[in-house]
């Protein structure tokens, strides 16, 4: 076992199970041209990682993992997946996203106050979803309660889920971002004009699915002693 994995169940010890299977690949990882046009702070993070190619019950996982300036090792498990088993109603840049490094299952030794913290997944082509799910009652309820017309939510794309259910979507055809959240502590985010409070939200400075993974991006190269 190499020290990154280690660490990562050291961190997340959790994550396996007994009957796991996990076999090291021998791999190298190439970034698209688009890519790197598109995601230019995510291509330096990801340039200066340690890059661990894992098949985990034969499904290709790749971990990546950096240093930051105590020396400590943090860093993210991400599953790859073959991009014909999700929507095609993903945006294209998160097609593209996907096909160069897959979506964040797992993070550890996270940065202090990231995005990425408390994330149930982020980006996972299979784990998307649209709308609000299980949270449409409550939605619903408390528009009525406020004599308040709900916002059409069914055609957006959900991301990125907190473990406290609170969930970051794109519209598929703008990228615009928003975050639906009826629990939350963030500094942030500002209330969608004429929605009620702990329901739908913007970002004050990210306005799109782009400009979301870039934020992600800058905020574990601030963290980074590699990069």
């Amino acid at each position: 076992m190499n020290k990154d994995l280690k660490a990562f169940i050291e961190d997340i010890s959790w994550f396996f199970q007994e009957n796991d299977k996990i076999e090291y690949e021998e791999n190298i990882l190439e970034l698209s041209a688009d890519f790197k046009h598109i995601f230019p702070k995510l291509t330096k993070l990801i340039e200066c990682s340690r890059k661990t190619f894992l098949l985990i019950n034969n499904v290709p996982h790749i971990l990546f993992a950096w240093n930051d300036i105590d020396d400590e090792i943090f860093g993210w498990l991400n599953k790859v997946e073959d991009l014909e088993g999700i929507s095609d109603k993903l945006s294209a840049e998160h097609k593209i996203l996907l096909q160069n490094i897959g979506g964040i299952q797992e993070s550890f030794n996270q940065p202090e106050d990231s995005l990425t913290n408390n994330q149930n997944f982020m980006f996972i082509g299979t784990e998307c979803s649209f709308g609000i799910g299980s949270w449409n009652e409550y939605y619903k309820e408390i528009c009525g309660e406020e004599n308040i017309e709900p916002i059409e939510h069914s055609n957006l794309i959900c991301f990125a889920e907190e473990a406290n259910g609170n969930m970051t979507f794109y519209h598929p055809r703008t990228n615009k971002i928003m975050l639906f959240a009826s629990d939350h502590c963030f500094d942030d985010i500002t209330p969608i004009t004429g929605q009620p409070e702990y329901t739908f939200y913007n970002y004050d400075i990210i306005n799109t699915f782009t400009e979301y993974v870039e934020k992600v991006a800058d905020e574990w190269i601030a963290k980074n002693a590699s990069c």
